[in-house]
């Protein structure tokens, strides 16, 4: 009989809906190591079966008596809790989509960060916003080939190169279906993590990315030996520089160049001769609080040694606090938001909920780095190209100058106000460590750049041939310019500042981290 498999589908002309007795799925969850955790098995008429991995990560079990298609997924939270809704994944779930199996036979059905990729693809195909919106929603039948492939090739655009580079040559290896060692290879040198869907705050799409997080996409797609590089050096380099903080400092893929975040080309200011690596973690769109909740903290902290450098860059969107906005306001509050100090550096906060304190938030951080004996850097945000009406600079009869910007105001819709670039000093003083005020630096840089920012802010001339991207975007734009992130040119200079400043500190100068020649370039 003729067998055709994409990612989990096994095509034997029977029935879908007739699985017969003696009808077994196994497989191997791993992420960087086995996962020790029960695996759920929910059916398409919602009946759930439930067991647990051993210390391999490997786990059996007789399914004869549900009906395909099945999610299967790993949960590290409580055995006993219900599978059902996002409270019960909540981020911690990775999941394989199976639509039909073999009768009377044991499957291959393998839980790691590759088969939750193939899942997530695929739950866009129905309209979910991730793969944990199966745990919760009826299962739909995928079996359609024009889907599949379409998955299938997305992801060996992905990973052809890396699978070749390990030696797999099959242009239809399932990391699903193939038991393979070399599966973990590339699984040993990946990041795995889940987005946020910012208008409902819900998470959503899986998110792989090599060992610098950098994103692994059709721009950018895994190259496995430059991987087994980077988490060597992570690893062995005398020194890392990690970068915490939000879509000023992010990595971008190459589709939107020129925009980049800062953090992006730090590494272009770095001593050769200091064996120091540049680890960028920097998100779009976190906040200092979001950025731990999501647990993109938690996945560079294995990286962290003692005498590294920890640049922590928040602000933009901690100021997200006004539950009176109605596009997202009571989303971004209950997500991201974090409160200011009020005028006598006092944390304001909801009733037991410290986290919301954007200084208690900082400190976090600032604890870990003071247990790792790291050297913590706390950074006021880069300025947005605003004057002080919140509007773009330089843009009105009044020639108003670019200001100071990051503070919320006393007006409905605020639970608490303040100013947030203070409340960074502030902190830096009271836990003594080392403040650079990037936005009073950078408010200084574009007031002397008025007459050619849109040469360093995101303005691009939609029409230009070099930057296709830009042709029916909406923002970042000439006509509408994006007064907050940085073109290539931009991002430089505010990395140069950041090094300068590095460099001015006398604490942080004696590593010699920074080079002052590429500096003064």
């Amino acid at each position: 009989m003729m067998k055709k498999t994409f990612f989990g589908l096994l095509l034997v002309g029977i029935s879908i809906n007739q699985v017969s007795a003696n009808t077994i799925i196994q497989g191997y969850a791993y992420v960087n190591k086995p996962i020790d955790s029960s695996v759920i098995i929910r059916d398409a008429n919602n009946k759930v079966l439930q067991t647990t991995t051993n210390n391999d990560g490997f786990y059996w079990l007789d399914v004869s008596n549900l009906t395909p298609p099945l999610i299967v997924f790993t949960n590290k939270n409580s055995l006993e809790r219900k599978a059902h809704g996002d409270q019960f994944c909540n981020g911690n779930c990775l999941f394989s989509y199976v639509y039909t199996l073999q009768q009377d036979k044991t499957n291959t059905v393998n839980i790691n960060p590759l088969t939750d990729y193939l899942t997530s693809e695929l739950a866009k195909q129905v309209n979910l916003i991730g793969p944990e919106k199966f745990v919760d929603n009826p299962l739909p039948n995928l079996m359609k080939d024009d889907l599949l492939k379409k998955t299938y090739n997305k992801f060996h655009l992905l990973f052809d190169k890396a699978l070749l580079q390990i030696g797999i040559e099959d242009n239809s290896f399932d990391p699903i279906t193939t038991n393979s060692p070399k599966t973990k290879d590339l699984l040993d040198v990946m990041l795995f993590n889940r987005g946020y869907h910012s208008a409902t705050g819900q998470i959503s799409e899986t998110v792989l990315l090599d060992m610098r997080f950098r994103p692994i996409s059709q721009d950018s797609p895994f190259d496995y030996q430059q991987a087994v590089k980077q988490k060597r050096e992570n690893m062995n380099a005398k020194k890392r520089i990690f970068i915490l903080g939000d879509s000023t400092a992010s990595n971008y893929d190459k589709k939107v160049y020129p925009r980049m975040g800062w953090g992006q080309v730090f590494d272009q200011f770095i001593n050769d001769k200091a064996d120091t690596i540049v680890i960028n973690g920097a998100q779009s769109g976190r906040s200092s609080r979001s950025f731990k909740t999501e647990g993109w903290f938690h996945l560079m902290k294995p990286f962290m040694k003692k005498g590294d450098y920890m640049i922590i860059a928040f602000g933009h969107n901690d100021e997200k606090c006004d539950g009176n906005n109605p596009k997202r306001g009571k989303v971004d509050v209950a997500n991201l938001c974090t409160y200011p100090n009020d005028d006598n550096n006092q944390k304001q906060y909801p009733l037991k909920q410290d986290s919301m304190s954007f200084q208690s938030s900082l400190e976090d951080y600032l604890a870990v780095a003071k247990e790792l004996e790291m050297n913590p850097i706390l950074m006021t945000p880069v300025t947005r190209f605003k004057d002080k009406n919140n509007k773009t600079a330089y843009q009105n009869q009044s020639n108003d100058p670019v200001s100071h910007m990051h503070y919320t105001a006393n007006k409905p819709g605020f639970a608490y106000w303040g100013d947030y670039s203070n409340t960074i000093k502030h902190t830096a003083k009271v836990n003594r460590v080392s403040l650079i005020d990037l936005e009073s630096l950078s408010i200084d840089f574009a007031n002397q750049h008025k007459d050619d920012w849109q040469s360093y802010w995101l303005v691009i001339d939609p029409n230009d041939p070099k930057y296709p991207y830009y042709k029916n975007q909406t923002s970042g734009v000439i006509s509408n310019p994006d007064t907050t992130h940085f073109q290539e040119k931009g991002a430089q200079a505010i990395a140069k500042i950041i090094a300068t400043a590095i460099n001015n500190d006398p604490k942080l100068k004696q590593d010699e981290v920074v080079d002052l020649n590429k500096i003064n370039q």
